[in-house]
């Protein structure tokens, strides 16, 4: 239906989907826009909380006028004094603190952990500029989200050339004494091996005069080095770590007040103000992420909302197109299938007129085994390897022209029974490995003096236990069959004329 100056004109059932789909994508369109009001809701409200002091924390502000920091100097780029100046990325960060909480920064100096402690404890300073928590930090330290990460990373040499950790089993690992990385080490890589140095000068030289195999600390200090001193050639980046170096501000836990102001001005930091300090840090690689704008943030929710809906058309038309090649592919093979029905069909009414003949012609193969088995008498024998007796039946005792309990059928005795110029094809029946069929003619060689002549055919039947089996044969007495010229098989009219005995003789 269409809407033309206020009359409605009738189209039919045709334009129906046509209005459906208008009304889904209106309600797509509606939902998208309440959510997109909802997130700047969030995200304003969110701000709003960050820049929001309570009143104690105002109280704390009116009666301060300085913020004291206390630190113990590090590596370069990241904690340093030249000329009784604090320098580096932490003294930066400080700065940018002390300004979002409109305080002036005072940084002291002291040469340890210990007397930097001692001074938090005893009130000389508020806090702890550059913290790094482990599991032997003081338990009445507070420390605040790190707003410093620096990846961590090994430098070794050329004589490496396996750029694997696994490489450096049982190695020595130079480190800073004092660093996380001399008590992390032990719990975190136990097949290395630590050696502490005082500064990273020395830690680095051992790894060039070969005395340790790599260095383990933050890429950012090692990088600074290199690009400013020249008398580390040859040391180069192994590999990164999933490990970083976290620096935070650390108080204590009697001051939650202090505590809270502080993590309040750090998440206050902007990117424009991270700019600032990388700008003047450029080896450093984004020491850290944190804070952000919120039109940033708005946009990535845009943006990975718009990015859903498009996945969740490209899902739903390409499950249409799999719908409609699955329904022609089912068509295609109904059709295949009756095809295969048919020819089955017209293959069964073979088997079953082939299935009748051979049923015929089985029946007279038996009629002729069993003429066989009543004109030329048989016998069974059988060989276990294991065991060097032969085990006989009654008439291979009576073929042979011996007696039970007086003959003895071992192998040896058995090829003296047999004629000299046949006993080199009787010798394989009891040959250990020979495992195929075996089909023979020979001569015994009777107590009572003459020959009779004897058709063999044995196979090697496996046991239940790997290397286990015998040998089982079967024999005929042919001497009928040679006396008549060959032609005994074809007397009776029951046997097939196509029959013959195969002979090795």
């Amino acid at each position: 239906m269409i809407t033309v100056s206020g009359i409605y004109i009738e189209l039919g059932p045709v334009n129906r989907p046509y209005r459906q789909t208008d009304r889904r994508i209106a309600r797509v369109w509606y939902r998208f826009i309440g959510l997109c009001l909802l997130g700047f809701a969030i995200c304003s409200q969110g701000v709003a909380q960050v820049s929001r002091y309570n009143p104690a924390e105002k109280g704390w502000l009116a009666d301060h006028q300085y913020l004291r920091a206390g630190v113990v100097p590090m590596t370069p780029p990241i904690l340093y004094v030249e000329r009784s100046q604090s320098k580096g990325l932490v003294p930066d960060y400080l700065r940018a603190l002390a300004d979002k909480l409109g305080l002036q920064l005072q940084i002291q100096h002291f040469p340890d952990q210990e007397a930097l402690l001692l001074a938090l404890r005893e009130g000389v300073v508020d806090m702890i500029g550059a913290a790094v928590q482990t599991h032997l930090s003081p338990p009445d330290l507070h420390f605040t989200r790190p707003y410093l990460n620096l990846p961590a990373a090994l430098f070794t040499t050329d004589r490496i050339a396996d750029k694997e950790l696994t490489a450096l089993d049982g190695l020595e690992i130079s480190v800073v004494t004092g660093s996380i990385w001399e008590e992390g080490i032990p719990h975190l890589l136990p097949s290395l091996n630590v050696m502490a140095f005082n500064d990273l000068g020395q830690a680095l030289q051992a790894v060039i005069a070969d005395r340790a195999q790599a260095y383990l600390g933050d890429a950012a200090s090692v990088n600074h080095l290199l690009s400013t001193t020249e008398n580390y050639a040859g040391l180069k980046e192994m590999m990164r770590l999933d490990m970083t170096v976290d620096v935070a501000v650390a108080t204590l836990y009697t001051e939650p007040v202090l505590q809270s102001l502080l993590q309040k001005g750090l998440d206050r930091l902007s990117r424009e103000d991270m700019h600032d300090i990388w700008y003047h840090w450029q080896d450093v690689e984004s020491p850290v992420k944190q804070g952000g704008d919120v039109v940033t943030h708005i946009s990535w929710g845009l943006f990975m909302l718009l990015w859903s809906l498009l996945l969740a058309w490209v899902v739903r038309r390409h499950s249409q197109k799999a719908l409609a090649h699955h329904r022609s592919k089912t068509k295609r093979s109904i059709r295949r299938l009756r095809r295969r029905e048919n020819l089955l069909k017209q293959k069964l009414m073979s088997l079953k007129h082939k299935t009748k003949r051979y049923r015929y012609r089985a029946k007279s193969l038996r009629q002729q085994v069993d003429f066989l088995s009543e004109v030329l008498p048989s016998c069974a024998w059988s060989w276990d390897p294991t065991d060097e007796i032969c085990q006989w039946d009654d008439e291979m005792y009576l073929m042979a022209g011996q007696e039970r309990g007086g003959f003895k059928p071992v192998p040896a005795s058995i090829l003296n029974l047999v004629h000299e110029q046949d006993r080199k094809h009787v010798a394989q029946l009891f040959d250990h490995d020979n495992r195929d069929e075996i089909r023979i003619t020979y001569r015994l060689q009777l107590p009572a003096g003459g020959e009779r002549r004897v058709l063999d055919y044995s196979h090697y039947v496996p046991g239940e236990c790997e290397g286990s089996g015998k040998r089982v044969g079967i024999c005929w007495d042919v001497d009928n069959y040679f006396r008549s010229g060959g032609d005994l098989l074809l007397i009776s009219s029951k046997i097939d004329p196509s029959i013959a005995v195969d002979s090795t003789d």
